[in-house]
């Protein structure tokens, strides 16, 4: 018998070490570093790519980063997408297309054993769950780095250096990036809110048991579960 690991590795790798590897070499894209007087100033990858053998420390030292920093990236997007916005929104859970997964499905199969149904619950999650998140934390990075753009840009007056279809371009293709991410994120989540609620339906409280299916726990439902005849 297969077992199951508790952490999925691409549910690792895909949204939380992409983004955090993201926003890090975004971060040295982005940091200043002035020079004598201030007079000039050039970027920490400037730096880095200048010096004689940093790259590679650079390239170790951001998959070092990755992970803790997108974990920070994960949690952000779940505290503020999730529990503050409310995503995905109710009113927009019953227009959204069903996913392939769930094209594939149709009809869904009753199934009665709880190692089918979790096996499903696994595939569901690999399949829409996490590219939801990793469009999610992706979304955030990128959102990051466009505030930090605009407040680097009016810091510096950039444009008295940049030309304006720099200055407004770039902020409208990263917005447009960011839109697209974040109805990905939202349709993700609500596709795969709908196939888990298929394949795991609430039960009500005194609901029989599904054939073949184990039967609920006396704590779990209301009512005297002591068979007749034993002792009160």
């Amino acid at each position: 018998m297969r077992r199951l690991r508790a952490f999925l590795m691409d549910e690792l790798l895909l949204a939380q070490v992409v983004p955090g590897f993201l926003l890090c070499a975004g971060w040295a894209v982005m940091y200043e570093i002035y020079h004598e007087d201030g007079s000039y100033y050039t970027t920490l990858m400037q730096e880095i790519l200048g010096g004689e053998g940093l790259f590679p420390y650079f390239l170790v030292s951001a998959l070092l980063m990755a992970f803790p920093v997108g974990l920070a990236i994960d949690t952000v997007r779940e505290v503020v997408g999730e529990r503050w916005l409310g995503l995905p929104r109710t009113r927009f859970a019953c227009d959204v297309p069903s996913s392939p997964l769930q094209l594939i499905l149709q009809p869904l199969l009753p199934i009665n054993r709880p190692e089918e149904r979790y096996a499903l619950y696994r595939v569901a999650r690999a399949s829409l769950l996490i590219p939801a998140k990793a469009a999610g934390n992706v979304a955030v990075v990128l959102l990051m780095l466009l505030i930090w753009f605009v407040v680097k840009i009016v810091r510096m007056q950039g444009w008295h250096v940049f030309s304006w279809l720099f200055i407004l371009g770039t902020p409208v293709i990263g917005l447009a990036i960011v839109a697209s991410l974040c109805i990905r994120y939202e349709t993700g989540l609500s596709q795969f809110q709908r196939l888990v609620e298929e394949i795991m339906p609430p039960r009500t409280v005194g609901a029989p048991p599904p054939p073949g299916g184990v039967s609920p726990s006396p704590h779990a439902v209301g009512g005297d579960q002591r068979p007749p005849g034993y002792p009160t």
